[in-house]
């Protein structure tokens, strides 16, 4: 549960996860509560090519220390039937293989049913949408 003290909501999948290496079917635990998502760094360097981003990223985890990240990776997998693409940033120690987070369900507009502890894909397309602000000058 990455970004606040008190995670909204959770609901974990098992699904096939790809990356430019390889593939592996990995529990992805979706966080309504953490701000991106994130994958154990040991699986995204089996499964992928972690990129080096160019500046350093630090996160706060739920218990309020910090941790940093260099890396990020380029992964897809299949949710209700489509192929979808995110980009997750590597942290050695998660409490899941892969957190799918916050805003990239919002991109995806997937929800998460807490009551049926599922997914709400009923405005899911598979596509991402552009997310941009209107600011007033």
């Amino acid at each position: 549960m990455f970004g606040r003290k008190k995670a909204l909501g959770i609901i974990r999948e098992n699904l096939l996860v790809k990356g430019d290496k390889g593939e592996e079917k990995i529990t992805v635990l979706f966080d309504s509560g953490a701000s991106g998502s994130f994958i154990k760094s040991e699986i995204a360097r089996k499964i992928s090519t972690p990129i080096e981003l160019r500046f350093q990223r630090e996160f706060r985890v739920a218990d309020g220390h910090k941790v940093s990240c260099k890396h990020f990776c380029d992964l897809s997998m299949e949710i209700g039937g489509k192929r979808i693409a995110i980009g997750a940033f590597l942290i050695d120690d998660l409490p899941a293989p892969l957190i799918f987070g916050a805003l990239d369900m919002e991109a995806y507009m997937i929800r998460l049913d807490l009551a049926k502890r599922n997914l709400d894909l009923s405005e899911f397309t598979g596509y991402m949408l552009a997310l941009c602000m209107a600011m007033r000058v």
